[in-house]
């Protein structure tokens, strides 16, 4: 069966799973899972709109190699293949649309994601790739597979003319709330995405998009922007319906930069989940200054289970000079109230950030044995492309760059001022240890998968 548009995110040459979704460009081990492939199930639902045959697939979460993709390729002959790219596996993910050219030769090869996004020109020097899409990629997706399309026309791309030059268009407009669908989801193999700890299917829902705040590390405005932009609560609440109806599915994680950014919205959503009865359980994300008592009550009772907070570091020098806008005393605060109401807490911390030291290590260590946490998630901090963490780290020597940068967040590369790559690293693991190896901690942990 042949199909106009195939979307997907594309296997590794490590064979390990890669979630890359936005700001999220990770190995799934990270979190024990794959995430489901928002942005391209997302695409694959306008597409369907403007009538367009789509075939969805995610390489890594179904465990296939590059032989599926090219199976795929001669089977399917697309006049579209667009995949989804991320900076720990630039290079491979660049490299398949040599694959693409050699299997489906007069396909149009194009890619997403935020690496791309500010690298454009080192992208299109593979030279099988022919296009680049900036930024939030659904609606140029749409605007690039349509029958009439003209490279000079489209929005948001960046493209190579027949005699190799590059082109950047103007950037596109973002996506109206009301005109973000639901993704396609019944594009996927739904069996292979699992909810950490739970072992339960589950799916993301994304009621919100854009972030206004300036972390210094955070790839996040690259993709969705900076104006907070919500969508219809009638929308979400069908489409979380629908995912409960239609596949069975009542788990969810609410996909945003910062899902409570507007407690207001929030407290709207959960008093709609509540009034329509659903019976669903939840996960999100959030700042530790955008919650409050009231909201967490709320946001309970209409199936949240556990709330992740982006608590980076315990030195207040270190969060200031990040860009993140908090203080620890703030983060002591918002993880003790979300225990004491019932709420299971993760915290995500950072090790290396400008500033770092060994002290200042140890103080964020403290701080993650003294809260009340569920699961931590240690990561060295990654100058991607995009970041003011990048230009900074360029500007003062701490990183070695090749042709194409490649960082992750699971191995330091930034030598900074006393504090090497391979000290950061050797604490990263010293802070796991530390803190899984604790009877208190491996309590919780089986009390939440026996849940």
């Amino acid at each position: 069966m042949e199909t106009d548009v195939l979307l997907f995110n594309p296997p590794s040459t490590d064979g390990r799973g890669y979630t890359r979704e936005g700001r999220c460009t990770q190995e799934a081990g990270v979190w024990g899972t794959q995430w489901p492939p928002l942005s391209l199930a997302t695409a694959a639902a306008l597409l369907r709109r403007d009538g367009r045959r789509v075939t969805l697939r995610d390489y890594p979460a179904t465990g296939h190699d590059i032989r599926s993709l090219e199976n795929d390729l001669r089977e399917l002959r697309p006049s579209f293949a667009i995949w989804s790219t991320g900076s720990p596996t630039i290079l491979s993910d660049l490299a398949v649309a040599r694959v693409v050219r050699q299997q489906a030769p007069g396909c149009v090869t194009a890619v997403i994601g935020t690496h791309v996004t500010v690298r454009p020109e080192e992208a299109l020097t593979e030279a099988a790739l022919d296009v680049v899409i900036r930024g939030e990629p659904e609606g140029i997706i749409s605007g690039l597979c349509r029958s009439d399309a003209s490279y000079p026309d489209i929005k948001g791309i960046s493209w190579r003319e027949r005699d190799g030059a590059i082109r950047h268009n103007p950037e596109a407009p973002l996506l109206a709330p009301d005109e973000i669908p639901a993704p396609a989801w019944d594009g996927l193999d739904l069996g292979a995405y699992r909810l950490p700890l739970k072992g339960r299917r589950f799916l993301i829902v994304a009621p919100v998009r854009g972030c206004p705040w300036t972390c210094s590390f955070c790839t996040a405005p690259l993709y969705y922007g900076r104006r907070l932009r919500r969508r219809p609560v009638a929308n979400v609440i069908d489409e979380m319906a629908a995912n409960v109806e239609r596949f069975g599915i009542g788990e969810f994680f609410i996909w945003a930069d910062t899902f409570t950014a507007d407690r207001h919205y929030v407290q709207e959503l959960c008093r709609a989940i509540l009034a329509w009865g659903l019976r669903i359980s939840w996960t999100c994300n959030s700042r530790v200054d955008t919650i409050d008592e009231e909201t967490l009550l709320l946001m309970k009772e209409a199936g949240l289970w556990m709330i992740s907070f982006g608590l980076e570091s315990g030195s207040d020098a270190i969060l200031a000079a990040s860009g993140k806008g908090i203080a620890a005393a703030q983060s002591r605060s918002a993880v003790i109230l979300t225990h004491r109401l019932g709420i299971r807490v993760a915290g995500h911390f950072m090790f290396g950030l400008p500033g770092e030291t060994e002290e200042t290590m140890a103080e964020t260590l403290a701080l993650a044995l003294e809260l009340p946490l569920d699961v931590a998630q240690f990561y060295t901090a990654a100058p991607f492309p995009g970041t003011a963490l990048f230009d900074e780290a360029l500007r003062r020597g701490w990183v070695k760059m090749g042709a194409v940068p490649i960082f992750s967040q699971g191995r330091a590369v930034m030598e900074l001022p006393g504090l090497p790559s391979g000290r950061v690293d050797a604490f990263r693991r010293h802070a796991y240890r530390r803190f899984y190896l604790r009877p208190r901690t491996a309590v919780r942990m089986l009390s939440l998968m026996k849940k």
